[in-house]
């Protein structure tokens, strides 16, 4: 098997150059998500998650119980990322 190494910099998508090779001032690359943004859908997971246990041990373990665990996920996910957008906006 032959490995072809080369010293020529890559060619490609531009996304993935070095650092050294970008002109955005040095900077490294960005995430998808800015650390805010994080923090909500992080905050939103946790809370969905807390409420959907609660109600899938109040409810009792049966098909009702986790179909309404998953609604009160759900629910809560949303609302928590709606009140946290409207308190930190």
């Amino acid at each position: 098997m032959t490995t072809r190494v080369s010293d020529d910099p890559p060619q490609g998508n531009p996304r993935y150059q070095s650092v050294t090779e970008t002109s955005d001032g040095g900077q490294g690359p960005r995430g998808l998500l800015s650390a805010r943004s994080a923090a909500i859908i992080g905050t939103s997971f946790l809370v969905a998650l807390i409420a959907g246990v609660l109600t899938y041990l109040a409810l009792g373990r049966s098909a009702a119980g986790v179909a309404g665990a998953l609604l009160a996920a759900g629910t809560a996910f949303a609302g928590t990322i709606r009140l946290l957008l409207t308190i930190i906006a």
